[in-house]
């Protein structure tokens, strides 16, 4: 056997490992291109090539060849563990890029294992909630640093301070306030017996925003109290006192968004995310 068919093996082993490593995501528009996956693809070809040869070399009859691709693997291993265990070449977006996938298969373990258990049940449940959440967040923040944009500083919640449960009870911290997933139920409390447009976080997540179809009015859940919100004085915007949630259309939708909100709570956090936006008619 050559040692270019040995090469080509281990790079086609290399590629093929990278691809499975993306087989276990929840849904398509959750693929990115991940480097410390790609660094974990090189990392077991290097392992997959020392221990192949270990087991073939009298299939190859030069010690010196052998020799050079043993420490070339060793090196290679070497190299690679260390880009992965220390980042040195992640900065922001890759590092959400990463992120994306990882958050993704918490989605699809948690949503599809046979959890009988409420309390483990309760905890999958948030954790779906929290992932698609995150993923959403994460893919307008890569467009947004794509584009130029870097943020110094967030709003902070006040440092904690001394007091006792019913404090504790009464405290609402507006970092962490956010839309929630609300029902078609739920909506229909609040809204009109009309056709409906939603904004869902992801293609299979229940809506954050619900709007009639005429936009003149929408619901959304914050902080367990479900909100209803009127035109906001622009396309695709709806508002309550302190609080505002705007959809934009995206110039350039493609299978992994179509559109983009903005949460603005006043006084608190403003965040984006990037999903689905569709109409019943």
């Amino acid at each position: 056997m050559s040692y270019a068919r040995f090469a080509a093996m281990i790079v086609t082993s290399v590629i093929v490992m990278f691809i499975l490593m993306y087989l276990n995501t929840y849904a398509w528009e959750h693929l990115f291109f991940s480097e410390t996956r790609a660094y974990m693809a090189v990392l077991m070809g290097a392992a997959m090539a020392f221990v192949m040869l270990g087991y073939m070399a009298a299939m190859y009859s030069s010690r010196a060849i052998n020799i050079a691709i043993f420490a070339g693997s060793a090196v290679v291993f070497a190299v690679s563990l260390w880009l992965v265990r220390s980042q040195a070449t992640v900065g922001g977006e890759s590092y959400m890029r990463a992120m994306i996938p990882h958050h993704s298969i918490a989605v699809m373990t948690s949503e599809r294992a046979g959890i009988r258990d409420a309390r483990v049940k309760k905890m999958a449940d948030g954790i779906i909630a929290a992932q698609q959440k995150e993923i959403a967040e994460m893919r307008a923040l890569i467009a947004d640093l794509e584009a130029g944009n870097v943020v110094t500083s967030i709003y902070e919640d006040q440092a904690p301070r001394p007091g006792t449960v019913a404090d504790a009870l009464a405290n609402t911290l507006l970092a962490d306030l956010d839309p929630v997933p609300l029902t078609e139920s739920e909506a229909r409390q609040v809204l009109p017996d009309d056709a409906f447009c939603t904004f869902r976080r992801t293609a299979a997540a229940e809506p954050i925003l619900w709007a009639t179809e005429s936009g003149t009015t929408a619901a959304a859940k914050l902080n367990g109290v479900i909100l209803t919100l009127e035109p906001g004085g622009q396309q695709g915007a709806f508002a309550a006192d302190g609080m505002s949630l705007t959809v934009k259309l995206l110039e350039d939708p493609d299978w992994r968004a179509d559109s983009e909100l903005t949460f603005v709570l006043e006084p608190g956090p403003t965040a984006s995310y990037r999903g689905f936006w569709s109409c019943d008619g």
